[in-house]
């Protein structure tokens, strides 16, 4: 049984695809104090700590859906995400791949604005500011990575669409918390992490729908809608586990700091 063959399966994919963009995890604490974010030194290493160990997974994730797809023989797949893999390891050129722009980005900021020293995206894995709900979320993630092809296509697509989302309001942040640092070199050495991700291109929408696409052209039963929807739902649950635990973690700084602890 194909998708196209089967109305009723199309509905569900349909349906279950709108339903996951009103997700909690897009409503999270943590984005609300982004969005009105008032970052002081504490809380932004905090926050920079905890968001290089989250991220600093996402380029194996994709890597994994490469060989994956390929072992399926999914050219579609592997032909969208090798794409994405090249993205995000800067099309060929390694100054521009992301996770370095993710970091230079970040200490930058933190130097200027909070009196930061730099922290490298690989010595995250072993900060004691990485709290058990972000180790939790890499974990979980890779088990779900490593489930059913179908599960994995789930996981894929939730984080996807929940990049841009999640990226824009750290730009957000970004912005209301910069002021030392010159504007020019600003967008061009802080902002240009978020902007090649969110910016006019409309990279990460284009992510998450090449994503949705992928789905899509696996889905040929219920079972298989089954395994993608729980892939999908598991993600963006521990994700938003791991926002929630952020938010309370820098509410008691900032109430820590208001007692002088």
């Amino acid at each position: 049984m194909t998708l196209t063959a089967s109305s009723g399966l199309d509905t569900r994919v349909t349906e279950f695809m709108t339903d996951l963009e009103d997700h909690p995890v897009f409503t999270n604490d943590y984005f609300k104090f982004l969005e009105h974010c008032a970052w002081n030194a504490r809380t932004y290493e905090f926050h920079r700590t905890n968001f290089f160990f989250r991220t600093e997974g996402t380029i194996k994730g994709i890597a994994a859906v490469c060989a994956r797809a390929a072992a399926n023989d999914d050219a579609d797949t592997l032909t969208l995400f090798a794409q994405i893999l090249n993205e995000e390891a800067g099309s060929g050129d390694p100054g521009q791949c992301h996770e370095l722009l993710m970091e230079s980005a970040h200490n930058l900021h933190g130097a200027y604005e909070f009196g930061l020293e730099p922290l490298r995206v690989k010595q995250s894995r072993d900060d004691a500011l990485v709290i058990k709900e972000t180790r939790a979320y890499r974990e979980r993630t890779r088990e779900l990575v490593n489930g059913s092809y179908n599960q994995m296509l789930g996981v894929a697509m939730a984080l996807e669409g929940h990049a841009d989302h999640m990226l824009k309001l750290c730009r957000k942040a970004f912005r209301a918390t910069t002021g030392t640092l010159p504007a020019q070199r600003y967008l061009d050495e802080v902002e240009i992490y978020f902007n090649v991700h969110v910016g006019d291109a409309g990279v990460e929408e284009r992510h998450a729908a090449d994503a949705r696409r992928c789905v899509r052209n696996n889905v040929r039963s219920d079972s298989d809608m089954d395994e993608i929807a729980y892939g999908a739902t598991e993600t963006l649950t521990v994700q938003k586990t791991m926002w929630d635990a952020m938010y309370e973690h820098v509410c008691k700084m900032n109430a820590g700091a208001a007692h002088g602890k």
